[in-house]
């Protein structure tokens, strides 16, 4: 169910959100998140939950799935018990967006790259979810600092590090638009 919200995006936009949901996943390791459960925890049968899940090691994971305690036992327990839930959650979002992407592709049609595209009745809180993911997942890989508006600035245009970093500042704008519709 949306919320009422709507999202102009070109056929080219539609493309780069679907291709940035779609490694995301990958990442989390959506169709591949094995939960390996063990005999000696009843609590942990009971609640559907594996032995351990180690920390990620790919620091994009470990931004979006984070250390919960500096202690290392209580942060291997925190993980154990919210991690995959919250891998679910994230995925789930990431998933809607892409089927609402997806629609927007089929009805503009490939041939037509000029012409955009509305998602209607969006859900703004899934929406922000897939966005503040997407967002720290590149500034991970883009090690964004303060100053790294500046940094794009100075890039000259043929850097293939530019378009990337448009596409990291694009993601912020559509999430402070979404917000920004959301609270008034």
């Amino acid at each position: 169910m949306g919320d009422g919200f709507a999202l102009d995006l070109t056929l080219d936009e539609a493309h780069i959100l679907i291709n940035l949901v779609e490694q995301l996943l990958e990442l989390l390791g959506d169709s591949n998140f094995e939960h390996h459960y063990s005999n000696d925890d009843p609590l942990a049968q009971l609640m559907g939950l594996g032995a351990e899940v180690p920390t990620p090691e790919d620091p994009v994971l470990l931004r979006l799935l984070p250390n919960a305690y500096a202690d290392p036992e209580a942060s291997a327990d925190f993980r154990r018990y919210t991690e995959p839930t919250l891998r679910r959650h994230k995925s789930e979002a990431l998933r809607s967006i892409r089927t609402e992407l997806a629609l927007i592709v089929d009805e503009i049609g490939a041939d037509q790259l000029s012409k955009g595209g509305r998602v209607e009745e969006l859900d703004g809180d899934t929406w922000l979810v897939a966005l503040n993911d997407l967002r720290l997942a590149l500034s991970v890989r883009l090690n964004i600092e303060a100053d790294s508006f500046d940094t794009f600035e100075l890039l000259p245009d043929e850097d293939p590090q530019k378009a990337v970093y448009a596409v990291y500042f694009w993601l912020g704008w559509l999430q402070e638009n979404l917000l920004a519709a959301m609270i008034s």
